[in-house]
């Protein structure tokens, strides 16, 4: 991470600050929004596309992307199964999309390149509002003293240590990271879906709009009950 992390500055020439913070980032996978007319693949710029490819022909990281996606069919299989549909559909009609890995049902994931991934309070309106992300904790900091996730929406300040994986919906909650201590490092990556992908699969290559009752109790029924989960682990 760090190494792609130097190379992405070399061609930016600078950190950027943006809405979630002030860290480089490189976003890859299939996007579709912010006017877009039709699904695209990112990055585009070549020597991004070049770190990107490294970064997801990391094994470990390949590792971690599919240990999300596992995570994600277990505690919430319908949701999961609605990812996974869609994204194959979109290979299906659109070759020249790549999913970013063959164990992953997310279309896009964005590696946050540190070496300090401090997040400003924010919420992922672009994806899939019922939907998960799945964020993943790297670098070497104490967790009992920095990097706690905080759910602002539900009061929750939760230890966050290196390795970590969690799902959240992104798009519905406000979520930050705490600060970590000087000397200390922390990466992290995310995998979601944006929302409109899957409404341009559902209109066959297009878009049109549902009410906001119709698609949340469509929504709502995609998540899994305790009681559902507990029987079929059994």
């Amino acid at each position: 991470m760090d190494h792609a992390r130097r190379e992405l500055l070399g061609t930016r020439g600078r950190e950027e600050e943006h809405r979630r913070g002030l860290f480089p980032t490189v976003a890859c996978g299939i996007s579709y929004g912010g006017g877009q007319k039709e699904p695209t693949a990112s990055p585009r710029l070549p020597r991004e596309k070049s770190i990107a490819a490294s970064l997801l022909d990391n094994h470990s990281i390949q590792r971690v992307a599919g240990f999300g996606s596992a995570a994600f069919r277990l505690f919430a299989p319908k949701l999961h199964a609605y990812y996974s549909k869609t994204l194959d559909a979109l290979e299906a009609h659109h070759p020249r999309l790549k999913r970013n890995f063959k164990n992953s049902v997310f279309a896009r994931i964005t590696f946050n390149l540190g070496p300090r991934t401090v997040t400003y309070i924010h919420i992922d309106q672009n994806n899939l509002p019922a939907g998960l992300c799945a964020i993943t904790a790297l670098g070497d900091f104490d967790p009992t003293l920095g990097g706690h996730l905080i759910l602002w929406d539900l009061g929750l300040i939760i230890e966050f240590p290196p390795g970590a994986t969690i799902l959240i919906p992104s798009a519905l909650l406000r979520h930050s990271n705490a600060a970590i201590r000087p000397g200390e490092t922390r990466y992290s990556l995310t995998q979601y879906s944006a929302g409109g992908l899957f409404r341009w699969v559902e209109c066959g290559g297009g878009t049109f709009k549902l009410s906001g009752g119709e698609r949340w109790a469509e929504g709502m029924g995609l998540f899994s009950k305790w009681v559902d989960l507990s029987s079929s682990c059994l």
